[in-house]
């Protein structure tokens, strides 16, 4: 099975992207962007299920979207996405418990676990971004790693107040449409938690490498994203094992193919109730092999892209 290229979690996590500020006030630009969009659906019944994949931080310029996107959210009951991240972001004491849980226990800091270049690395590029503080020192690598994953999308002007999950989740409270949510905060904290202090170190050392090329990467990512090529969205994000790595097998099986199969079981359920449902959840989890869309193909869905 193919795995993905590059640690994105901007495609395919919620967690640790940065829960402040508001859409710039601008005028209205021409709609140019034509995202990926695909309708589920099953020989028997007229009810629809649509897939659009969420990038979970972007720019005005993803903006309005395609008539085809927003005439799929309006024909539909409800939305799916990973967890409801407004609600979490306007609950600070959740967040600062939630992240209590990466501070090391037994008095011991980040030292204690990375080589001396790797720790020294990692500082200066938090302090270039504004991010390092002492109290960093005892906080476990991964927490280290997501926020340089988060140095990366401030490199390409990507903002939190412009991903499609909080533009969909805005929409569809002020229309007071159901929201299901798939996942839960916590369970995405505990994914992390869940990767010993070898996979930790590993995960910050692979992000430190490929810091230096990350804003390439994700301005390449965000301008397929914006075109809507499947195709070429799967070539970019996804590659056939070359060797065998234990840590990027461990990383595909807990950040995306068990969470995939998770999700389509609540979507196929949710589906036979007769809901029409807009689900937007990270687009690494909806494409490729063992995506969402595949694994609902594989249960005897019909799943076409909406032109």
């Amino acid at each position: 099975m193919k795995k993905l290229k590059y640690l994105v979690l901007i495609l395919c996590f919620c967690l640790f992207i940065s829960g402040c500020g508001k859409k710039e006030k601008a005028e209205i630009p021409k709609q140019t962007s034509t995202p990926l969009l695909m309708e589920v659906s099953k020989e028997g019944t007229e009810n629809k299920l649509y897939l659009f994949g969420s990038i979970h931080a972007a720019d005005a310029s993803l903006y309005p979207l395609p008539d085809y996107v927003v005439d799929a959210y309006k024909k539909s009951d409800a939305i799916a996405v990973e967890f409801d991240l407004i609600e979490y972001t306007q609950n600070l004491s959740n967040q600062m418990e939630l992240l209590t849980k990466f501070v090391y226990a037994n008095g011991k800091t980040i030292t204690d676990d990375l080589q001396k270049e790797t720790y020294e690395n990692a500082v200066e590029i938090l302090k270039q971004a504004g991010l390092y503080s002492v109290m960093m020192e005892h906080y476990q690598p991964i927490m280290w790693q997501t926020l340089i994953e988060n140095v990366s999308l401030l490199q390409t002007g990507l903002k939190e107040q412009y991903g499609i999950d909080k533009h969909f989740l805005t929409l569809a409270k002020e229309d007071k449409k159901d929201i299901i949510e798939l996942e839960t905060a916590e369970y995405q904290y505990n994914i992390l938690l869940g990767f010993d202090i070898d996979m930790q170190v590993y995960l910050l050392e692979e992000s430190i490498k490929q810091y230096e090329q990350s804003k390439d990467t994700m301005q390449t990512l965000y301008d397929l994203y914006q075109q809507g090529d499947l195709a070429l969205l799967e070539a970019f994000l996804f590659q056939e094992e070359e060797e065998q790595n234990p840590y990027l097998e461990e990383y595909n099986n807990v950040l995306v193919t068990v969470r995939n199969q998770n999700m389509a079981v609540s979507l196929d359920q949710t589906f036979q109730t007769g809901k029409k449902v807009f689900c937007t959840v990270g687009l690494a989890h909806i494409i490729g092999e063992g995506g969402i869309a595949d694994l609902l193909e594989q249960k005897g869905y019909k799943v076409r892209v909406v032109e």
